[in-house]
């Protein structure tokens, strides 16, 4: 028996020494090790965020949704054209064409119909955008109601030189067109005056503008000639959501459109010439010249279509939407996971606590918290109170936790400051779009130059002081 326990002690004795000599190549507390797991982790605790990016995309995609249900009972987007003059002809062709039994080729006439197209040679539109949010469940979605004025002047004369020759214009069969995107938003008649003639549109065949729906009447009342030239008034009343955009409607086109909405984006294919936007709304002017506009002022079978697609106008930006900010947010979570994981790697190395790897993932899983709440609580009360309420609650979170973990109200306090600031910078990343991209740059190399001069002197293997004397 005692021979048993001899050997026993023996090989024990021996498990010991191989775990000495063991330890003498793996220090057991090396920082260097530890830093590189810490920089592991904070790349794996990015992937709770990725399920956060779905869970936004899914809300956006659900407020997409509201927009398009508000949109169909109020109209969508709306583009306007003002009003074109077109003008039934007849025109008689020579064409080649096989004939007989031998197939041999003849001229052979035929009898051409088109549409002789008009621009007025100047053209202004004013409208006054009155606008409201309208909520479909959580969502909200801008929508106006707009009166629109138009005044043109055609000079037909003019207009000959590009007549298709030896054509034969119908001048009784003369139209007035006008367009726009939806008709389930116009909400009154639409009228054109001509003199003392009042026109009320109808619907038409679009025949000239695919892309908007075509509202066209006959002009009954007024003589039109090759020489005639004439002034005339229109209006309409609509509604949309989100958009509200104008047609180059005459050679050189004026469009004066004023609103009492604070965050409009102008767009399309031309930019305001004039514009002022306050607190209490806007006020724009689009000036477009002939030669800018790159379209005939009149011919045989001309196409509005060039003209829809070059629309100007403006957006109606909700502010309020949160989506779009925190999307800006999860695209920096990667930074600001590694950030916040750098300040308790810096703690750690400053106290005689170590951290263990489950804690950091605690802290991991706090930031993926925090932008749930900022989601959660944007939607119901904005972004900037959602970005308060969750940064808060997740500063005062990890600064308590800083204090327990590495012992002592200083570990504490120096971690609020340190996450206060983090967090602040995340919101002022957020607002600023533009420069997003070079101050999170130099944030990032601040912290790392900073953390490379608090490291300078530290023993990254471990070799030294106590470590040295446990494993000798």
């Amino acid at each position: 028996m005692e021979d048993d326990n001899n050997d026993v002690s023996g090989e024990e004795a021996d498990r010991n020494r191989t775990r000495l000599n063991v330890a003498a190549y793996i220090p057991n507390r090396s920082f260097g090790l530890k830093l590189l797991l810490v920089c592991g982790l904070a790349l794996l605790m990015a992937i709770p965020t990725m399920f956060v990016w779905g869970l936004v995309h899914e809300r956006s995609s659900n407020a997409d949704k509201a927009v398009r249900e508000v949109s169909h009972a109020r109209g969508g987007q709306q583009v306007v054209l003002g009003p074109v003059l077109s003008v039934p002809y007849e025109q008689m062709i020579t064409e080649r064409a096989p004939t007989g039994l031998n197939g041999a080729m003849v001229d052979v006439q035929r009898k051409k119909t088109g549409q002789f197209v008009v621009y007025a040679k100047k053209g202004k539109a004013s409208a006054d955008l009155k606008t409201e949010m309208l909520k479909r469940g959580l969502h909200r979605v801008p929508v106006f109601d707009v009166k629109v004025e138009f005044d043109a002047s055609f000079d037909l004369e003019q207009a000959m030189l590009n007549r298709p020759r030896g054509a034969k214009l119908l001048w009784d069969e003369a139209r007035i067109h006008m367009g726009m995107s939806d008709l389930r938003g116009v909400k009154d008649e639409v009228l054109v005056e001509i003199g003392k003639e009042i026109i009320s549109l109808g619907p038409g065949n679009n025949t000239l503008a695919s892309s908007l729906s075509d509202m066209v009447g006959g002009i009954k009342g007024v003589e039109l000639n090759e020489n005639v030239v004439f002034d005339l008034k229109a209006s309409m009343r609509l509604t949309g959501a989100q958009r509200m955009g104008f047609a180059a409607f005459a050679q050189n086109s004026e469009i004066s459109l004023t609103g009492d909405w604070a965050a409009p984006s102008f767009e399309g294919g031309f930019l305001p010439a004039d514009r002022e936007v306050t607190d209490a709304g806007f006020s724009a002017v689009w000036r477009v010249p002939y030669l800018a506009r790159g379209v005939e002022a009149s011919g045989g079978d001309l196409q509005l279509f060039n003209l829809v697609n070059s629309n100007m106008g403006l957006s109606l930006l909700d502010e309020a939407s949160p989506y779009q900010s925190v999307m800006r947010a999860l695209k920096y979570a990667p930074m600001f996971v590694g950030l916040v994981f750098l300040a308790y790697f810096l703690f750690e190395t400053t106290s005689s606590v170590r951290a263990h790897p489950a804690q950091y993932v605690l802290v991991g899983l706090a930031q993926a918290v925090f932008y749930l709440l900022l989601l959660g609580v944007s939607e119901h009360a904005g972004f900037t109170l959602g970005f308060i309420f969750a940064a808060t609650a997740t500063v005062l979170a990890l600064s308590l936790y800083a204090g327990a973990v590495f012992g002592g109200k200083e570990a504490q306090i120096n971690a609020f400051i340190v996450f206060t600031s983090l967090y602040a910078l995340i919101y002022v990343l957020m607002r600023m779009q533009d420069y997003a991209l070079l101050v999170g740059s130099i944030a990032s190399f601040a912290a790392i130059a900073f953390t490379m001069w608090k490291t300078r002197d530290l023993d990254w293997y471990g070799l030294s002081g106590e470590q040295t004397k446990r494993i000798s």
